[in-house]
C-alpha cells in the first residue's frame, strides 16, 4: 500500500468516524489535541500524520489505531506483503505495519515493527484497558516502563499495560523485527 492510499484511507475513515458521531473538526480537535487545520488536511488525504498523531486521534476517538489506515472491510481478505499499510518515525528507522486491522468484535489488531540499529520509539500512554504483547521475531531490544526497564531476546514474548509511556530501544547493530498484539480491554 502507499503513503498516498495511506493518507486516503485516514481521510476516509476519519471523515466517517466524524460523520456517524454527528462530530465536527472542532469537536474532534478538542477530544485528541489535533488542530482542526491537521484533521482538516488529514481528511483531504493532504497531510502525512506522524505515528503520534495517529495514535492522539485514536485515543482520543476511543477507538483503535489500524482503524485509520485501513480501507473499507470486505468479507475475505488476504493480506498481501506487498499493500500492508505502514508508517515510519524517528528518521524512518522505525517502520510500523498494520497487518490485521482493529475489529470490535475481535477486541485486538496485529502490527509489525520494524526497528532499524540505534532506533528508538517512545509511545504515548493509551486508553486505560489497552494491553500490549509483543515477541521479539529478529534481533533483540529494550522495553522501557515508567518502573523498569525489560531485555528481550529473539523469541521472548512481554505483556504489559498501554496505559502508560513506554520506550522500545533498539541499540544494537542489527534490525530488531517485533509482532506486537494490542487488546482493547476497555473498561
Amino acid at each position: 500500500m502507499t503513503v498516498e492510499q495511506i493518507r486516503r484511507n485516514i481521510g476516509i475513515q476519519l471523515k466517517k468516524i466524524r460523520h456517524h458521531r454527528g462530530m465536527s473538526l472542532d469537536d474532534i480537535a478538542k477530544l485528541t489535541d489535533v488542530s482542526k487545520a491537521q484533521l482538516a488536511q488529514m481528511e483531504k488525504g493532504e497531510s502525512n500524520p506522524t505515528v503520534s498523531t495517529i495514535w492522539k486521534i485514536a485515543d482520543g476517538l476511543k477507538i483503535s489505531f489500524s482503524s485509520l489506515l485501513q480501507p473499507p472491510k470486505s468479507i475475505v481478505n488476504k493480506i498481501s506483503s506487498s499493500e500492508i499499510p505502514f508508517l515510519t518515525e524517528d528518521e524512518g528507522r522505525y517502520r510500523v505495519f498494520s497487518i490485521i486491522p482493529y475489529d470490535p468484535e475481535r477486541g485486538w489488531e496485529f502490527y509489525r515493527i520494524e526497528m532499524d540499529p540505534l532506533c528508538s520509539y517512545e509511545s504515548v500512554p493509551h486508553m486505560d484497558g489497552v494491553e500490549e504483547s509483543l515477541t521479539i521475531v529478529e534481533g533483540s531490544m529494550k522495553l522501557i516502563l515508567a518502573t523498569e526497564e525489560v531485555s528481550l531476546e529473539k523469541g521472548d514474548t512481554l505483556v504489559f499495560s498501554g496505559n502508560q509511556v513506554h520506550r522500545y530501544e533498539n541499540s544494537h547493530g542489527t534490525m530488531t523485527v517485533m509482532h506486537l498484539i494490542i487488546h482493547y480491554q476497555i473498561v
